[in-house]
């Protein structure tokens, strides 16, 4: 039987603390690859060619006013795009 550091093994003679531990690490790896969820709204520079229906971007292209971003809301087929220049304050930002 090998000699181990630990108190209490497990029939082939692994010890119960390594074993933890890399259950620990695995539990850690797995929890940063799970998608975490975006609260800020992302600025585009210019204004995509596609969009999908019904949603909101809002475009930084310097078409509207200082302190003022342009708020792009995608429409279904032969149906124009709505637009309007909104202050910067506006958009969502991340919870702190």
């Amino acid at each position: 039987m090998p000699v181990s550091a630990c108190n209490v093994c497990i029939e082939d003679g692994t010890c119960i603390a390594s074993v933890l531990r890399r259950l620990a690490w695995g539990v850690l790896l797995m929890a940063l690859f799970v998608p975490q969820p975006s609260y800020a709204q992302r600025l585009y520079s210019y204004e995509p060619l596609m969009m999908d229906p019904y949603t909101t971007i809002y475009v930084n292209d310097g078409s509207c006013s200082a302190g003022k971003v342009l708020k792009v809301q995608g429409a279904p087929r032969n149906q124009r795009r709505k637009k309007s220049c909104v202050p910067m304050s506006d958009l969502k930002t991340a919870p702190r």
